[in-house]
């Protein structure tokens, strides 16, 4: 349980759960406060033009039209960053719980101690929005200042069942169980999770195609 200094700093941890959301928009909020620490790659701000085909995609994962979102494309395009934009921009601009799919629990596990820590510690703006202390920050549990949450699990029934939240995300979609514990694909799983919010939730698939292609020509 963390323990306040003051009662000032009790207040201002308070007033960040009724803080009013940023009007900004993903790719926006991607720009002003994500920082990206890839020595040898890249060292610098989000930048937009770099990939500007991830901007329709990230600028769909707030839309009120539609409720689901599947992005196929070629290994390191860029594909899982658009999580931790999402996840900027939910933390920093309009909190909501959020939950993340990996293939497999131990993937879950590397993924949460290795790519989430380094993206709370080298983008300030989105670190200093978790509840300080080990039990706010654990493997598969994240608790944020504002009162949202950020889960990290993998494809079984039980992770996929009995959970109320607006935003999914599964990552590797292709590499996960097609058919979880014989009761359905995890995209149908996870859209059920978002259902109470209606045209507010958001379900999204993330992959590089992993099975053959039985028709070329198909169009969606």
């Amino acid at each position: 349980m963390y323990r306040y200094g003051s009662i000032e700093e009790m207040l201002v941890a308070t007033a960040e759960a009724i803080r009013p959301p940023e009007r900004l928009t993903v790719p926006e909020a991607a720009e002003k406060y994500r920082k990206l620490n890839n020595p040898g790659s890249y060292v610098g701000p989000w930048d937009n033009s770099i990939a500007p085909y991830l901007t329709e995609i990230m600028l769909e994962l707030t839309s009120h039209e539609f409720t689901g979102l599947i992005f196929a494309g070629p290994a390191r395009c860029g594909k899982s960053d658009l999580f931790f934009n999402w996840l900027t921009h939910t933390a920093i601009c309009d909190p909501a719980d959020m939950l993340l799919v990996h293939m497999t629990q131990g993937t879950a596990r590397d993924w949460s101690i290795g790519d989430l820590r380094r993206a709370f510690r080298h983008s300030p703006a989105l670190g200093e929005k978790v509840i300080p202390g080990r039990h706010n920050m654990n493997v598969h549990d994240i608790r944020f200042l504002s009162g949202m949450r950020l889960l990290v699990k993998w494809p079984t029934i039980t992770e996929l069942s009995g959970k109320t939240v607006p935003r999914v995300w599964l990552m590797d979609y292709d590499r996960m169980p097609q058919d979880v514990d014989k009761e359905g694909p995890p995209f149908d799983l996870g859209r059920k999770r978002t259902q109470t919010f209606g045209r507010y939730g958001m379900t999204v698939a993330e992959s590089s195609p992993g099975y053959e292609i039985e028709n070329p020509r198909w169009v969606p």
